[in-house]
């Protein structure tokens, strides 16, 4: 059981060891109060279970298995373990993203070499070829990184019934609509939102009628209008910083409107004030995570912490956050090998 003011996560890791030290499973971590955390034993789950994703409503923890043939697994918890809910279903060539519509009875997997979008029912009795899917076409400026379409996350914009994908090959957010579920999606390139070419949008935070983008290839930030529908300015993360060629991972958006973005080229947390009458973004922090590769990040209920994973030296970082949710300090490192994903339950 969780204790009052404890945010339990689940930590997804790489078994495969490309990246840091090579993982036996999947692992809770529980962050209490005062910002110490208790780590549970790995628990095998599969193959490669690089993303997570937590459905409250279903009570369901979703996985994607990160391979050139991807999958799909789902789980319930029991005490501090799991228990198979789902058939183990088929995704697109390596799934990196999971996210569950509001009932839990759909997730939607992006699918980074296979340069679609997945849906998958989440029930113990759906077949595990009950599929639905949406392809992308396009390429960016980058030979290396953007000859194809790359989906990197998929996001619910609840307002606007739509999901929007950063295309990382593309320079794109896509937009698919949401309206024609479960029977089909619907996508028009037309309505697609372009990003300034060689960004290489990642992953982002949806922040009331705008969105905020961590732009990987560039180490930029965009403001996006989603009414209009296009990106209204980008600003750099932290010009402090030789890029590597790794640049920005994940994004999250604390209550107090700061943007935090991990920075893969300095080793950092990036905090940004975000002004939404202004629509601009402003770099007001940064804290060294004192790990290498910091893949994905999460916080804490009460939003007093940040939890890092850096993947590349196998430990995850407690930062400590102001009141507006900027970071202040690192706090402590957690040895766990190859970290990847961070999921917070509900």
């Amino acid at each position: 059981m969780v204790e009052a003011g404890t945010t339990r996560f689940w930590v997804g890791a790489s078994t495969v060891g490309a990246l840091g030290s090579a993982a036996r499973g999947i692992r809770s971590l529980d962050l209490d109060a005062r910002g110490r955390a208790t780590l549970g034993e790995p628990i095998d789950v599969g193959p490669n279970p690089m993303f997570l994703a937590v459905s409250g409503a279903a009570g369901v923890l979703g996985i994607v298995h990160e391979l050139a043939d991807g999958r799909i697994s789902s789980w319930t918890f029991e005490g501090d373990g799991l228990a198979p809910f789902g058939r183990v279903g088929v995704t697109g060539g390596d799934p990196c993203h999971l996210a569950f519509t509001e009932s839990g009875e759909l997730a939607f997997a992006a699918n980074y070499s296979g340069a679609e979008v997945t849906v998958h029912p989440l029930a113990p009795d759906a077949p595990a070829d009950t599929v639905l899917r949406t392809s992308f076409s396009g390429s960016g400026p980058d030979a290396d990184r953007q000859s194809a379409p790359h989906p990197h996350q998929a996001v619910l914009d609840h307002d606007r019934d739509r999901l929007l994908v950063p295309d990382l090959g593309a320079d794109r957010i896509r937009v698919v609509g949401l309206g024609r579920l479960p029977e089909a999606l619907s996508h028009d390139e037309g309505a697609d939102i372009a990003i300034h070419a060689g960004a290489g949008p990642r992953h982002l935070v949806v922040a009331g009628d705008l969105a905020v983008t961590a732009n990987e290839l560039d180490r930029t930030a965009s403001v996006i209008d989603l009414v209009e529908g296009r990106e209204l300015a980008w600003f750099p993360i932290g010009p402090d910083t030789e890029p590597r060629g790794l640049g920005c991972s994940a994004i999250k958006l604390t209550r107090g409107d700061l943007v935090l973005i991990g920075d893969r080229d300095a080793d950092a947390l990036r905090g940004l004030r975000l002004d939404r009458d202004a629509r601009t973004l402003e770099l007001v922090a940064t804290v060294a995570t004192g790990g290498r590769h910091p893949r994905d990040l999460e916080l804490s209920h009460d939003e007093r912490f940040a939890l890092v994973a850096d993947q590349g030296s196998d430990s995850i970082a407690i930062i400590a956050l102001d009141d507006a949710g900027a970071p202040v300090e690192l706090v402590d490192t957690i040895a766990t090998p190859s970290p990847a994903c961070l999921a917070r339950v509900p």
